[in-house]
């Protein structure tokens, strides 16, 4: 054979060669990429179901060569234990990542970084009779545990937590941006989360640890962190107004946290009816996170100067739309001008003083205002009270100089006052089982009701004086009034005269049967709000 005819021969072997690569190839760069989905979808859907013990789905699944080499997944679902009757525990729309060539012809165990878009987990209440399942056998335990995520950023998450009872609606955290560092199936993983509260209304920043994930029992997976509550508006809680911040650490498992923190309102306040006094808390807490129930430990609050001791629960009420709150609180030495402030719109209480209080308190569930739903049973009692209307003080002074029987004795008498009570408050009214008042020579015991909406007055009781009725005025008048002193001294007491006060917190009208005049009608221009 000629040497043209080999060189010929060569070239055409060639050429078919070139042709056959060609044709090899096409089908390669063709059926490659759905082979690599094919084996990544298997890796993913197992990875999650070995891990959660759940049923995955990814339907979505693409591998793009250009201009970089990509995984992009769509709606990956993963249904609780394969259960049907609940939304599934997590749906992804849209996840992705990088990868070398070399990097996907291997089974994955590395991601630097996994973006997330619009992620939704729900966690479902646990089934107590529920029996423990085993865990699935995907073939691949240990490539499992050795899967590891850099970092995962997601641009949007909600976190559903469904209650018990069917009636009722899922507790649901909004997540502007959530990152994982160091996400592993095995090991716990560092958070960093901002998101929206829904009720008060704020924003939260948190960042801890969390995992590793329990497949059998979600609440009990263990958790970590510390968060940051800034602007929350308190005033969508119907009865109450003020911008909340509180800041604080938490730990232990998902359904029983340990909670520790502070909080601050500046201006918080009962807005339909008083003035803004600040209030910060020092609190510890054992939160259910799956549902929202809290025991508060004791809780350190203080209103403006006044310290106040708190402890009790806020849970959830089968049937009904939010949570009962219900606690004890002692007020051992606060100032009784504290509190006039949440019940007047004055800036000036009318009354100022040591005070001490213990009340029961509860809010139940409800669309109503926080004032028609608190409900309150306690004692209250105030030491050497002093007045700040100039005319209340003349009017009790003058009470006082004729209780003692010296009605022209200037020097005589004093305003200064010790208040005691037992009340009860029921739909924004004040009731009080009894009423006690007391100032030099003069003691009144009523009971009645104060509105604290209109304050409406309505109190009847008892005047006690020292004195004898006809020594409380001089003259002619204390002559005649001499015949009258057997029928109102009563056990020993100068006199006891039947009171009734009624009007309103700002217009008293006193009655008193045969008394002097002045305290038959309003105290006109006295600023008398409580």
């Amino acid at each position: 054979m000629s040497a043209s005819s080999r060189a010929f021969r060569f070239l055409w072997l060639l050429l078919a060669l070139i042709v056959l690569l060609i044709v090899v190839g096409a089908a390669y760069l063709y059926f490659w990429p759905q082979a690599i989905e094919l084996r990544i979808r298997r890796s993913v859907t197992g990875a999650l179901e070995h891990r959660f013990q759940s049923k995955a789905e990814l339907p979505g699944l693409q591998i793009k060569l250009f201009p970089r080499v990509s995984v992009i997944g769509r709606n990956l679902a993963l249904h609780y234990h394969g259960r049907s009757d609940v939304p599934p525990l997590i749906q992804i729309e849209k996840f992705s990542f990088a990868g070398g060539l070399w990097g996907l012809l291997r089974p994955i165990k590395h991601i630097p970084l996994l973006l997330v878009e619009n992620m939704v987990i729900t966690i479902p209440p646990r089934d107590p009779a529920a029996p423990k399942l085993p865990r699935a056998d995907t073939g691949a335990p240990e490539e499992v545990s050795s899967f590891v995520i850099d970092r995962l950023v997601c641009d949007h998450a909600d976190i559903r937590i469904l209650p018990r009872e069917p009636d009722k609606g899922p507790l649901d955290w909004e997540i502007h941006s959530l990152t994982l560092t160091s996400a592993s199936a095995s090991s716990p993983f560092q958070f960093h989360g901002n998101l929206t509260n829904g009720k008060p209304v704020g924003e939260i920043t948190t960042e801890g640890q969390f995992g590793p994930w329990n497949a059998d029992d979600p609440g009990g997976t263990p958790v970590s962190g510390e968060y940051k509550f800034t602007n929350a508006d308190l005033g969508p809680l119907r009865g109450i107004g003020g911008t909340l911040s509180s800041t604080g650490k938490y730990q232990g498992a998902l359904s029983e946290l340990e909670v520790e923190g502070e909080t601050d309102t500046s201006d918080f306040s009962l807005d339909a009816i008083g003035t803004a006094v600040p209030l910060h808390t020092d609190f510890s807490a054992t939160v259910n996170g799956l549902n929202g129930d809290t025991q508060l430990h004791p809780v350190d609050a203080l209103l403006a100067h006044s310290l106040i001791f708190a402890e009790g629960s806020v849970t959830r009420v089968p049937g009904a739309q939010g949570h009962l709150i219900a606690f004890e609180a002692i007020v051992p030495n606060g100032r009784i001008q504290d509190f006039l402030k949440l019940a007047t719109r004055s800036e000036s209480p009318i009354l100022t003083g040591p005070v001490k209080i213990t009340a029961q308190v509860v809010i139940p569930p409800g669309k109503e205002r926080t004032l028609d739903r608190l409900s309150l049973d306690g004692h209250f009692g105030v030491e050497g009270g002093n007045w700040s209307s100039a005319l209340l003080r003349d009017k009790l002074e003058a009470l006082s100089r004729r209780a003692l029987g010296k009605p022209e004795e200037q020097d005589a008498g004093s305003a200064i006052t010790d208040l005691a009570g037992d009340f009860y408050l029921r739909q924004g009214v004040l009731h009080f089982r009894k009423l006690s008042f007391r100032v030099e020579g003069a003691d009144v015991e009523l009971a009645g009701t104060c509105g604290l909406r209109q304050g409406e007055l309505d109190f009847a009781g008892h005047l006690t004086l020292q004195a004898k009725l006809s020594q409380t005025v001089n003259g002619p008048k204390s002559f005649f009034l001499k015949v009258f002193d057997p029928f109102f001294g009563k056990e020993g007491a100068g006199t006891v005269l039947p009171i009734r006060i009624t009007g309103t917190r700002e217009n008293p009208v006193f009655g008193v049967s045969i008394f002097h005049k002045s305290f038959q009608k309003p105290l006109k221009g006295a600023s008398t709000r409580p």
